[in-house]
């Protein structure tokens, strides 16, 4: 038989079978399942804390001098503000908007905000 150059010998179905085993036998070996999804169930984000999108969000990393008034300053810069609820002695707040846009919003113009030069804020959806 006649081969072209540069290109590799015709493989005999033993080969092919050969190899097709020890692929299996390797997947075998690490777990891997073709049929298994790689996007964890929506039981497992939530477990992981990962709070759906909702028109409240969750305020961290507040400096220890933040006051009602000065987050309802910042947040009310955003359309669609309703209240805001400092937990005392966490550093941390519940923001209210009318509608989870709003408060996606506010929580995309606000994430890393500054309170002072120390302290950045981190926000997120709060868990319902």
């Amino acid at each position: 038989a006649k081969r072209v150059a540069g290109a590799p010998p015709a493989a005999s179905a033993s080969a092919v079978a050969q190899a097709s085993v020890s692929q299996k036998s390797i997947q075998d070996r690490i777990g891997w399942n073709p049929q298994q999804t790689p996007n964890a169930p929506k039981a497992a984000q939530k477990s992981l804390g990962v709070a759906q999108p909702n028109r409240t969000l969750f305020v961290e990393n507040l400096p220890i001098e933040a006051t009602d008034t000065m987050l309802s300053m910042l947040f009310r810069q955003y359309p669609g503000f309703q209240e805001v609820r400092l937990i005392p002695g966490r550093n941390v707040a519940f923001v209210d908007y009318q509608n989870e846009y709003q408060a996606g919003m506010a929580m995309q113009g606000l994430q890393g905000f500054a309170m002072t030069p120390e302290v950045n804020l981190q926000l997120s959806y709060a868990r319902k």
